[in-house]
C-alpha cells in the first residue's frame, strides 16, 4: 500500500466512524464532542497511524460488514464500556448487545495485557502529559464516571473481528521486538497534531505551567 493509499483509507475509516458516532444516543442528550469533527479526526488519526496496513483494511472490513447488517460498532463500544464499568446496573444493555465470543475476550485481555505495563511505562516516563488524561486502570475509574483507558480500550477491542484483534496482538509483538512503544507512538502523534514537536516539549511545555 503506496502512502497515498494509507491516508485515504483512514480518512474513510475516520469519515464512517464519524457517520457512526454521530448516532450514538446519550443519556443526556447529545454530547459536545458529537459535534467536534475536528478533534474526532485529531484523535482517531492519531490511533490509526500507528496501524499496520493488515489492520486497518481489516477494520475497515469491519466497518463495513456493521454498516451492512444495520449495526452502530460506536454505540456497541460505548455500551460494552458500560457493562465492563457496571455489569449489574447494565444487565439489561448487556443483553441488547452483540454476544463477544470467548475467543474475542481471551484476544482482547491479551492485548490490554500487553498495552498495560506499556501504559505504565508511558505515565512514568511523562507524568504531566499522562495526568491530563484519562485514569489509567478500572480501579482508577471515579464516582462521576471518568471512564478508564483499560475500560475504553476493551469496550472497542470488543468492536473488532477476531481477525482484527489476532492482527493487532502480532502488530503490538512486532512493536515489542524493536523497542517501541505503542502508547507513545499514538500520543506523540496527537500531541504533533495540535501543534507540539514531541512528547517531551508537551512534558516541558506542561511543566513550564505548573500544570
Amino acid at each position: 500500500m503506496t502512502e497515498d493509499e494509507r491516508d485515504e483509507l483512514i480518512k474513510q475509516i475516520i469519515a464512517l466512524e464519524w457517520k457512526f458516532f454521530d448516532k450514538v444516543p446519550n443519556e443526556g442528550g447529545r454530547a459536545a464532542c458529537q459535534d467536534d469533527f475536528r478533534t474526532f479526526r485529531m484523535m482517531r488519526g492519531s490511533q490509526y497511524a500507528a496501524w499496520s496496513d493488515e489492520m486497518l483494511e481489516s477494520y475497515m472490513d469491519d466497518l463495513m460488514r456493521a454498516l451492512a447488517e444495520g449495526r452502530n460498532p460506536l454505540t456497541e463500544k460505548y455500551g460494552y464500556m458500560m457493562c465492563i464499568a457496571a455489569p449489574e446496573r447494565n444487565a439489561k444493555l448487556a443483553g441488547a448487545l452483540p454476544v463477544v465470543s470467548a475467543a474475542k475476550r481471551a484476544a482482547s485481555l491479551r492485548i490490554i495485557g500487553a498495552l498495560a505495563p506499556l501504559n505504565d511505562a508511558f505515565a512514568k516516563k511523562y507524568p504531566r502529559v499522562a495526568g491530563r488524561a484519562r485514569p489509567l486502570r478500572a480501579s482508577g475509574e471515579d464516582e462521576e464516571g471518568m471512564t478508564s483507558m483499560e475500560t475504553y480500550q476493551l469496550g472497542e477491542l470488543w468492536t473488532y473481528s477476531l481477525r482484527t484483534l489476532e492482527l493487532m496482538e502480532r502488530h503490538l509483538g512486532e512493536f515489542a521486538k524493536k523497542g517501541r512503544s505503542y502508547p507513545e507512538e499514538v500520543i506523540e502523534s496527537s500531541l504533533k497534531r495540535r501543534g507540539f514537536k514531541s512528547l517531551r516539549d508537551a512534558e516541558d511545555y506542561l511543566a513550564s505551567r505548573g500544570l
